[in-house]
């Protein structure tokens, strides 16, 4: 799901990704047609990825001695999987509405229930998960490798590293990630765009190799690695601003702890001196 910047470049790559054999129209007002629920569904299916992510991330790094590459790779995964459930219902509506189908993101999910049931909003499902299990497992796998490598060289801590590091980690990881896996989200998009048909996985893989042959699978591969890689290298600099500033909170905490633990011993100390007045 695209954040709200890049949806211009979205739109056009669904559309290019659904045309059949017709020219696009440039219509710039157009681009921005969605914008509200896309943002707001972009916000839902970030916060549900990350509170999986999280959760995955301590329960490998307490229970395991995987390298930390490996748990980024699993971890993101397993991430992307959950989430999935959450992100595909509003990515079948809100793709719609930027493909034209529908007016707005409630109208599509009221159409799609009404023609197919509540099944057709978990339309393209299987491509989604295909698609974002190597996508999200690749990029923070790479990025957290490539900050290990910076980290080896310049001999800075993750903390200390530019913002022009982050960001140039962040759009590798993401553009490469993006234009590996642009076959999947062309099926996935073929399929969202007509799920009121209920289209299966490889119905919509073969409409999409009748419009083009095998290149059709990567239509809009060069936006679509360009928007992620964008969206990547914004996202993991504030990325590193959360994780600096959560780091920075929970230090604080512990020496607050720490502080009590060792006046602990004082307060009772003058605690039992009061105690001990009171009864001369």
């Amino acid at each position: 799901m695209a954040p709200k910047g890049s949806l211009p470049v979205q739109v056009a790559v669904d559309r290019a990704q659904l045309r059949f054999g017709s020219q696009l129209k440039s219509q710039v007002s157009t681009l921005y047609r969605g914008v509200g629920g896309a943002a707001g569904g972009a916000g839902i299916a970030i916060g549900a990825y990350f509170a999986f992510y999280g959760a995955a991330t301590k329960f490998l790094r307490e229970n395991t001695e995987l390298p930390v590459g490996a748990v980024a790779f699993a971890a993101g995964g397993f991430a992307a999987f959950s989430s999935s459930f959450v992100k595909v219902p509003l990515a079948v509506c809100i793709r719609s509405v930027q493909a034209g189908v529908y007016s707005s993101p409630l109208n599509a999910a009221k159409c799609i229930v009404k023609a197919t049931g509540p099944r057709g909003l978990f339309t393209g499902i299987l491509p989604t998960i295909m698609e974002d299990i190597p996508d999200m497992a690749f990029k923070f796998a790479a990025y957290e490798m490539m900050q290990s490598a910076h980290m080896a060289m310049t001999g800075k801590s993750r903390g200390e590293a530019s913002v022009t590091a982050d960001l140039l980690m962040g759009g590798t990881a993401g553009a490469l990630a993006a234009a590996s896996t642009t076959p999947f989200d062309v099926v996935k998009t073929r399929m969202m765009c007509t799920a009121a048909s209920r289209p299966s996985v490889i119905s919509a893989a073969r409409d999409v190799y009748k419009s083009g042959g095998s290149r059709a699978f990567f239509l809009g591969v060069g936006p679509r690695a360009a928007s992620n890689g964008i969206n990547s290298a914004i996202f993991f600099c504030f990325f590193e601003a959360l994780r600096s500033v959560m780091k920075k909170q929970a230090h604080r905490r512990m020496l607050m702890e720490a502080e009590g633990i060792a006046h602990r011993p004082v307060e009772a100390s003058l605690s039992m001196s009061l105690t001990n007045n009171l009864k001369k």
